[in-house]
């Protein structure tokens, strides 16, 4: 079980969206932000016993790639799946006079999340390493004609004005997460549903990728995500990613069945969904 007070790793400083992710669904817990991803998996490779949550797919701009990639060498797990909302705001140092800003940073992803606002106000975008992190930057160097887009609560972290609150392209915008360990971590779902995300290579023959997911459909087992990535060590093959909804057993099953037909797969875990 997760327990109160865990130390739960995530990747940024104190007022990210990860931060946030744990302490709305573990409030007992210790959030401790590391500078990277690759910093995270690090201390999760390192320490059997280590727990993390880490973003692997914004609703609207897609998947957090790095997470995914890392996840797939590291001895971690899937444990359990969890959604944040997403409300953003862009804020400055000392004023809220939109007028005065030329600049904005952020996380690519959250920039990414709030495209049209930027374009709208024709700000030119700078990317930095997390959402907090770069109001921390702000903090820092006090440039009146720099904002940052982040959580509206980092404004009360680290002393920053509010310019302008949901500037976001889309109001239900949400990102989900995974809280990744080596250790088995045994969390009942309020929702009662299970997931199970897969990795695999199939033969590069005719019809190998549809028999493979043949299997599911034939077993009532829903597909809710199906994407390939590069395969590595290999030019123009891919490598292919699946979230599968339904029973834990028919999953178990499907997965042993299954193997005869890929070249190499990994099953990253069957875990309770919390939140969605």
């Amino acid at each position: 079980m997760l327990n109160d007070p865990e130390t739960v790793y995530y990747q940024g400083s104190p007022g990210a969206f990860s931060e946030a992710a744990i302490l709305r669904h573990w409030p007992g817990s210790t959030p401790v932000g590391l500078r990277t991803f690759k910093d995270v998996f690090k201390a999760l490779n390192d320490d059997p016993q280590a727990i993390a949550l880490l973003p692997i797919e914004n609703a609207y701009r897609g998947p957090v790639y790095d997470v995914l990639d890392l996840l797939t060498v590291s001895p971690a797990s899937i444990w359990a799946e969890a959604v944040q909302p997403v409300e953003l705001a862009l804020m400055a140092y000392g004023h809220d006079d939109i007028s005065r800003i030329r600049r904005v940073r952020s996380h690519h992803q959250a920039l990414m999340q709030s495209q049209v606002f930027c374009e709208e106000h024709g700000f030119v975008v700078e990317v930095a390493l997390d959402t907090a992190g770069s109001a921390q930057e702000l903090l820092d160097s006090r440039e009146e004609d720099l904002a940052v887009i982040a959580s509206p609560r980092v404004a009360d972290i680290y002393g920053l004005k509010i310019v302008r609150s949901g500037i976001q392209d889309h109001a239900g915008n949400r990102t989900r997460f995974w809280l990744l360990s080596q250790s088995a971590i045994d969390i009942p779902s309020p929702l009662h549903k299970t997931k199970a995300t897969i990795i695999f290579d199939v033969p590069d023959k005719p019809g190998t990728l549809v028999s493979y997911l043949e299997l599911y459909r034939r077993t009532g087992l829903n597909l809710s995500k199906v994407e390939s990535r590069p395969r590595p060590g290999t030019s123009f093959a891919y490598r292919f990613w699946i979230d599968i909804v339904g029973n834990p057993d028919l999953l178990d099953e499907v997965w042993h069945e299954g193997n005869s037909l890929v070249e190499w797969s990994r099953r990253l875990g069957v875990y309770p969904v919390l939140s969605e």
